[in-house]
């Protein structure tokens, strides 16, 4: 009987996290397709110069954006019932004072951040894109109670109508002669459209509130989980920042196509699972049950690793139909860089567990490591081409998973020591 019980356990766990995934991978496939018509359309439209300069532009933007993921939705999702009520009002405090601030700084940093470039269009595009972050103080409670609940079928849809919308936005002014303000025009028709289908959340409100003691409480928790995630953003930015002051313009905007058509479209998959999953161990973890649950789903996260190795294999095939022959050179960097994505899933399914666990000390650890080993790699190899930088960042992930390897090992050690003690 306790071996069909612990079946049954074994196979609801499967299936709720399957559930949570289907939901967000199917509505990313769907985005998926309007992405790559416009990464096809950018590609035809912009020179690998103005190409390289966007993306740039853009990873800055994601920097300042980290702040969004570090503010009150991981608390949300994660804390007791007891709790949910006064985190919620405070939470809705903290995120207006964290987006209005976020604006204030990208807009008073983007002058400098271009001339770091030698690059005024950069400054241009992040003034713009400013101007976005009003928008979702709005309905940032709601998107954490609707994953908070497990709705990843409302949360999903609306998600990725929302993405269609911002991908095709920037494919018809591209069209329409925009240039790079087309991907800044993208950024602000995602967000108002954000704004208007989340407003209708299935999910109780309520409101806004100021207690001190319990925004101070929130404010030490969103310290914590902003370090992680800013070390995450400046490990994923790290070779785009660098490679954009050692290569040439035209260099860089091939290297720039090459990770966005690569690890771009692989790293966005891997977001939505790791969305998907961050709430479910969430739920294990208030029953009890995560670290029953752990080898299962670290399994599942390999199996959904092969997709990339996948999109790896057809690269050849599908670039050349797809983008212009312009960019024919970059398939064999796209291919290696696909593979990129598969140890970037595994170090963050890893730091989900710590996150669920609230061990947000451990999870900036390996966060810390992995940019430690990231930038120490791209300093001693001093990449001068795109290909070298794509091998470089390739190793490198590779080398992150070997100390976390061992850091599963002594934690491991440490417990089964522990259990013998306890028996002695």
């Amino acid at each position: 009987m306790q071996l069909i019980q612990f079946f049954r356990i074994q196979v609801n766990s499967v299936i709720g996290l399957l559930s949570n995934a289907i939901w967000l991978l199917s509505a990313e496939f769907i985005a998926k397709i309007s992405r790559i018509f416009t990464i096809i359309v950018l590609a035809a439209q912009l020179s690998p110069t103005s190409y390289g300069t966007a993306m740039l532009a853009l990873a800055f933007h994601d920097v300042f954006a980290l702040l969004l993921r570090a503010g009150v939705g991981s608390q949300l999702i994660n804390c007791k019932p007891q709790q949910l009520e006064s985190f919620a009002k405070n939470g809705m405090f903290i995120q207006w004072g964290i987006c209005i601030t976020i604006a204030i700084a990208q807009l008073s940093s983007a002058d400098f951040l271009a001339s770091l470039y030698n690059n005024d269009d950069i400054a241009s595009l992040l003034k713009i894109m400013a101007v976005i972050y009003i928008f979702y103080p709005w309905v940032s409670v709601k998107i954490s109670l609707l994953k908070r609940e497990n709705k990843m079928r409302w949360f999903s849809i609306r998600n990725g109508l929302c993405v269609i919308i911002e991908n095709v936005t920037i494919a018809i002014t591209a069209l329409l002669g925009a240039d790079i303000l087309a991907v800044a025009l993208g950024k602000i028709t995602f967000s108002i459209f954000w704004l208007i289908l989340f407003s209708f959340s299935p999910v109780k409100s309520y409101g806004v509130g100021f207690k001190f003691s319990i925004i101070n409480e929130m404010l030490k928790t969103s310290g914590k989980i902003f370090n992680t995630e800013f070390l995450r953003g400046m490990r994923l930015h790290a070779d785009t920042f660098i490679a954009g002051k050692l290569l040439t313009p035209e260099l860089f905007g091939f290297y720039s196509f090459a990770k966005n058509a690569g690890v771009g479209l692989s790293q966005s998959i891997s977001q939505v699972y790791v969305n998907a999953l961050y709430p479910y161990l969430c739920k294990l973890q208030r029953e009890g049950q995560l670290l029953a649950q752990q080898n299962l789903i670290n399994a599942f996260s390999l199996l959904i690793g092969l997709l990339f190795v996948i999109q790896a294999l057809i690269v050849p095939v599908y670039v050349p139909i797809l983008f212009d022959e312009k960019w024919s050179p970059v398939i064999p960097i796209i291919t290696i860089l696909c593979l990129v994505a598969l140890p970037n899933l595994v170090i963050d399914t890893m730091c989900c567990f710590e996150r669920a666990k609230e061990q947000y000390h451990n999870e900036t650890i390996i966060r810390f490591i992995c940019l430690l080993i990231s930038l120490a790699t791209l300093f001693i190899f001093a990449p001068d081409e795109p290909m070298a930088f794509a091998i470089v960042i390739f190793l490198s992930s590779l080398f992150c998973l070997v100390p976390l390897y061992l850091m599963n090992v002594i934690k491991s050690l440490k417990y089964n020591l522990r259990t013998l003690f306890n028996r002695s």
